[in-house]
């Protein structure tokens, strides 16, 4: 399996088109979430529907703006379903200041 890091995020987001490996956050949370903090499905508001829970993906906002990497805890379902829970663990984050 391989596992992600930013930069490898960096070059998935460029490559592959929108929704692919994706998971969208809301602007609400779109700046914890470059900080490192990890997804809960509540904030989740598209996905693409061919992840399945343990892919590694890349987490953007609603803008498709590059936030951070880490791994599915849900299936894709799930996320936009259930208002509760981590949906995806991020493992690496772009570390946004706020402005």
């Amino acid at each position: 399996m391989i596992v992600l890091t930013i930069e490898g995020g960096q070059r998935l987001h460029q490559l592959l088109p929108f929704p692919k490996r994706r998971v969208v956050v809301n602007q609400e949370v779109a700046q914890f979430i470059a900080e490192g903090r990890s997804v809960f499905a509540k904030h989740v508001t598209s996905v693409d529907s061919e992840l399945r829970a343990g892919d590694e993906i890349i987490i953007v906002d609603e803008q498709d703006q590059l936030l951070a990497v880490g791994k599915a805890h849900l299936s894709p379902q799930e996320m936009l379903d259930l208002n509760r829970g981590i949906a995806v663990k991020t493992r690496h984050a772009i570390k946004k200041r706020k402005t």
